[in-house]
């Protein structure tokens, strides 16, 4: 096929404004496009930092297909959210195919999404074995009659969540997946999945599914197929993601969720089977010592019962589940040849590897078998439940073998990639592992002068103390009366949250005004619809809405971000990290602490203009943008637009 130009797909006479009415050609999504075919032509690594409105997903994706359909080869695009991966495969993509009309483009799940007919015939058949509950036993017939009619037997398909022991019973499970040698080989839901991946030129993937796909090519279970392209949409996220998945995690829950499989009194599960109640001892001994070992590890966090508590040593706490689980092993292996059926071997040989697995990581991370990693457990106080936790210390080296030096090419690209207002991407570039390449950092196409304004706090009040909670409580209350269309505030931690919400709540509901709280049991997506119908409301958010958050219009025009978003100093993992750059000789506050910050902020302040008609204001409350010396790199970082100063101490004790 003849190859086009980026100008002749994206410029103002291209192809896609032929096609799309209103469609904007901007000249930094050309420019993207052509940086991305460059490094694809050259096979070498690209990254570009594309601010909200240049419309990168087309711009990487026109030169992406035309090499797909051109080479024959396929091509990977990893999102750091749901909300993008829908955008390009509901939106973008099809528009697309009108230009590349032969383009089969599909988006991948993992095997967990996928219901598995053969389990799902077992579960039917021996459902009394496995459980009593007439609640689980409904949800399994209303899978069945599903199953009937989905051609793609994918959770989401289904339209409910069901309960997870019966999901449990029925998902399709790579070890306990037979293959060709299943006979539903050839209806199999994750099969045919797999069929259309192989047919495919462009396969969506979320940043999760990939780095979980990285970690496990090694033992030959990769998820996707042979490729050497992929763009990372969103790539700020990846060296978090990167460390959650190229290290170890174990929670009590998921624990004792196996067991409940297996054996419980009031579930029965696997060995329900009177045949194969010799077995169940061996459970109730492994529960037993999962109880023991995570009163151990809750016994480590002290009187505060509550945080991140490192494991400094080896076998700092005893062990007693490993050897209860390898017993258990025995036990199921036993179970398993005295199976009377092949369904009921495969799932015993397959509970069995994965209880094997878990003895394996409980080994592993107390005994810090993993070199260059850092171990820690977590210990909450109100809900949730306690894990042990091993972290790469750092995963440049493992990215620079596993991927960078492994793919011809691989783009980097977000809103926010660089932490200073050059194109070297320093930052970036140590924690992720990446020498060489093409780098570009694109101008927005807003008018931040017109449209933006940025309010400065002069009044420097200990953003750590209670009285800058009442300073901002009362700030608040004030801007807030006089503030047209919606806000968002957003704090680092809930405990300052609720601090400042329990004082501005009542003053906001007496003036008729709907306010939504991050932590209330309502989700993020039921929060942000809900936020966007008001069209004036407030929303006191944390983490989870500094990023990946579109709200177009007056319905978010005022974002107001209370304290500068440094990460948790003591985090045994940042710790860790910091001491390592200390060794080196460096200074971790400013290497690190302050570049990650900056980076975070700017995607905060990149909640506001969304596109060429949005307008509002960004508030910092935060003084240390002023009055410290490093708050300049934060300022230098973001878009120039007018400034107004508001001092805090003015508004202690109004609230």
């Amino acid at each position: 096929m003849t190859t086009l130009t980026a100008t002749e797909v994206l410029g103002p006479d291209g192809l896609l404004a032929q096609r799309l009415p209103g469609y904007e050609s901007r000249p930094q999504q050309v420019a993207m496009a052509e940086t991305v075919a460059q490094a694809i032509a050259e096979r070498t690594h690209a990254i570009v930092e594309a601010p909200t409105g240049v419309g990168k997903s087309f711009a990487y994706l026109v030169p992406l297909i035309q090499h797909a359909l051109a080479s024959g080869q396929k091509v990977v695009v990893s999102t750091g959210t749901i909300a993008l991966q829908e955008q390009l495969v509901g939106k973008d993509i099809p528009l697309l195919t009108q230009i590349f009309p032969e383009l089969r483009a599909v988006l991948v799940k993992g095997r967990q999404n996928y219901l598995s007919l053969r389990r799902l015939e077992h579960a039917l058949h021996g459902q009394k074995s496995w459980t009593e509950n007439p609640d689980d036993a409904g949800a399994l017939r209303e899978i069945a009659e599903w199953s009937a009619d989905s051609e793609i037997g994918d959770l989401a398909d289904l339209g409910w969540t069901p309960p997870p022991p019966v999901w449990r019973q029925v998902v399709s499970d790579r070890n306990n997946c037979l293959g060709r040698r299943c006979p539903t080989y050839d209806q199999c839901f994750f099969y045919r999945a797999r069929r259309l991946i192989e047919e495919a030129h462009l396969l969506v993937v979320n940043h999760h599914l990939y780095f979980s796909d990285l970690a496990l090519r090694e033992d030959h279970a990769a998820i996707l197929p042979q490729h050497d392209i992929v763009v990372f949409d969103e790539a700020h996220t990846l060296e978090d993601i990167a460390t959650d998945h190229l290290g170890l995690s174990l929670s009590e829950a998921q624990v004792r969720f196996h067991l409940d499989g297996l054996w419980s009194k009031r579930d029965k599960g696997l060995l329900g089977v009177e045949a194969l109640a010799f077995a169940r001892p061996a459970v109730q001994v492994a529960r037993s010592a999962s109880e023991t070992l995570w009163a151990a590890v809750a016994a480590i966090a002290g009187s505060a019962g509550d945080g991140t508590v490192p494991l400094n040593v080896p076998d700092q706490v005893a062990n007693p589940l490993s050897p209860a689980l390898d017993r258990l092993v025995e036990a199921l292996n036993e179970a398993r040849s005295r199976a009377d059926d092949d369904n009921a071997a495969q799932e015993l040989k397959a509970q069995g590897d994965r209880t094997a697995a878990i003895a394996g990581q409980v080994r592993a991370i107390l005994g810090h078998l993993h070199p260059e990693h850092v171990y820690y457990a977590e210990i909450p106080k109100g809900r949730g439940t306690p894990s042990l936790n091993a972290r790469p210390l750092a995963v440049a080296s493992l990215l620079k073998e596993k991927l960078f030096a492994s793919m011809a090419t691989v783009v980097l690209t977000s809103a926010t990639l660089a932490a200073d207002d050059s194109e070297r991407f320093v930052f970036l570039r140590k924690r992720l592992g990446l020498d060489g390449g093409l780098s570009r950092r694109l101008d927005s196409p807003f008018d931040f002068q017109r449209q933006a304004r940025l309010l400065l706090n002069q009044s420097a009040i200990d953003p750590n103390s209670p009285r800058f909670e009442e300073a901002v409580a009362g700030w608040l209350v004030r801007y807030l009366a006089e503030a047209k269309g919606g806000s968002f505030v957003l704090f680092t931690s809930f405990r300052q949250l609720d601090a400042v919400f329990a004082r501005v709540r009542p003053h906001l509901e007496r003036a008729n005004r709907f306010v939504l709280r991050h932590g209330d049991g309502m989700g993020r997506s039921q929060m942000l619809d809900l936020f966007k119908r008001v069209g004036n409301a407030v929303l006191f958010g944390t983490a989870s809405f500094w990023e990946g958050v579109d709200v177009q219009g007056e319905a978010l025009s005022n974002v107001i971000i209370t304290k500068l978003p440094f990460e948790v100093p003591n985090h045994p993992l940042i710790e860790a990290r910091h001491r390592e750059i200390a060794r080196r000789g460096g200074n971790a506050f400013m290497e690190r602490s302050v570049p990650e910050a900056i980076i975070k902020l700017k995607q905060g302040f990149g909640r506001l203009i969304r596109n060429q008609t949005d307008t509002g204001t960004v508030a910092i409350l935060d003084h240390r943008v002023l009055t410290k010396a490093y708050g300049r790199y934060f300022l230098r970082a973001l878009p120039t637009c007018r400034t107004e100063m508001v001092k805090l101490e003015d508004y202690v004790g109004l609230v």
